[in-house]
């Protein structure tokens, strides 16, 4: 019997299969390019061993370490956030060509090729924040106990996420490689000016502070500071006047009071 007439499906297969195949095309790519993943993995070691050696001296003040570790708090967040969105910048210009073709034969959605480049670069972007805290977390004497370093080890790993998906967006909207690599440091840059570390959002005008809430840095830096000085005590010299006697304390001035990681 003839097939009853009817209206042709927009795609010859389901979502679910579109993904899985340009997952896999995806991660044979990443996987193939060696040298780009060793020369990554250096530099996050050279960073973690830099940063480990600037906060390597002992018996500090215990006041003089707040400064210390909201530094290196935000520097950490800048610093994998840079380190993640470059190398994902020439990822759609390389490809534009392929793409169009197969879009317009319908062979794939976009939000599953998309989605596939994400994830594709999955065990790199989890794989070297892990690595990176392990290194430093010790050397910053941050809150020795399984819980925070938990958190910490999440915490990095959602921001490299973040700088990854925003670098294959950037790369998606241009149409090549200069274009991504002229605009990501714009948005980077803003991103850190509104990171919360420059400038307190109690400081900025109204409508700053919605921009503001755009930062995936700002959110970064606060989920580090929240996971860090939340209920920590923090020692006072006998006979300091102007002293900090709380994590909550620290948390307050930074604008940071009554936000939580929930």
């Amino acid at each position: 019997h003839p097939c009853p007439p009817g209206p042709r499906p927009k795609y010859a297969v389901g979502w679910g299969t579109q993904f899985a195949a340009l997952y896999g095309r995806a991660a044979k790519e990443v996987a193939r390019d060696k040298q780009s993943i060793l020369v990554r993995g250096v530099t996050t070691m050279i960073f973690a061993c830099a940063l480990s050696v600037a906060y390597s001296k002992k018996d500090i003040d215990a006041q003089k370490a707040i400064q210390d570790k909201t530094g290196a708090m935000f520097f950490m967040a800048v610093n994998q956030a840079f380190g993640m969105i470059g190398p994902v910048l020439g990822s759609f210009p390389t490809e534009r060509g392929i793409v169009l073709r197969e879009r317009m034969a319908r062979s794939y959605r976009l939000s599953a090729y998309y989605l596939a480049k994400v994830w594709s670069e999955m065990p790199v972007v989890w794989g070297l924040p892990v690595v990176f805290g392990c290194v430093v977390y010790p050397s910053l004497r941050l809150r020795r106990d399984l819980k925070h370093f938990g958190i910490f080890l999440a915490i990095m790993i959602l921001n490299s996420i973040s700088a990854t998906s925003l670098g294959i967006l950037v790369s998606a909207a241009t149409s090549s490689f200069r274009e991504a690599n002229s605009i990501a440091p714009v948005i980077m840059v803003i991103s850190l000016l509104f990171g919360g570390f420059y400038v307190n959002s109690q400081n900025m005008h109204p409508f700053l502070v919605g921009i503001s809430q755009l930062s995936f840095i700002r959110h970064t830096f606060a989920a580090l500071s929240i996971n860090e000085f939340k209920g920590l005590a923090i020692p006072c010299a006998k006979g300091a006047k102007d002293c900090v006697r709380g994590g909550d304390q620290v948390l307050s001035r930074l604008s940071l009071d009554g936000t939580t990681l929930g």
